[in-house]
């Protein structure tokens, strides 16, 4: 029985890694160019230079939501060839000097790519890294929670049935 119970888990989370559509995925990063806060940061207190590595899975959808903290103009991008500037196709913000919402598709190629502001790239940077569909566990753990308890509810009943005559 814990042979199913095995296989079971092991089924549930694949198939889950296989039928997962892209994920949304909200993230907010606030950025500045001067002082001891340049570079990019989840929270305003806790700009860096490089910025926080952002970790998504291929395809995903990615709702940023920028703020520039310093007040100055900005302008996010994502460069899929690693460069200090954007390429063609490559995903990027218009400017922003307060708050700007910017959503798009992170590409398909696993891979670390570096983010960067294209007015204030040698502080303004950080790294993007793409992996697999199904790597970033969101609900998996709760299908194998599921199916470990459907089989434990199982495997009770079938052990009452037959201690029952």
């Amino acid at each position: 029985m814990i042979a199913v119970v095995v296989l079971l888990v092991t089924f549930g989370a694949v198939q889950v890694n296989e039928a997962k559509a892209a994920t949304e995925r909200n993230i907010t990063l606030y950025g500045s160019r001067y002082g001891s806060l340049a570079g990019w940061g989840f929270t305003a207190a806790s700009i860096s230079s490089p910025g926080p590595t952002i970790t998504v899975e291929q395809g995903d959808i990615i709702n940023l939501t920028l703020v520039s903290s310093d007040g100055h103009t900005h302008h996010f991008f994502v460069s899929y060839s690693n460069q200090s500037s954007p390429g063609t196709g490559d995903p990027q913000s218009s400017d922003f000097s307060g708050t700007l919402n910017y959503a798009f598709t992170v590409t398909s190629t696993v891979g670390t790519y570096r983010y960067a502001c294209i007015y204030h790239p040698d502080v303004m940077w950080g790294y993007l890294q793409v992996v697999p569909t199904g790597t970033i566990p969101e609900f998996q753990p709760l299908v194998a929670l599921s199916l470990l308890v459907a089989a434990t509810f199982a495997t009770a009943f079938i052990y009452k049935r037959k201690h029952q005559t």
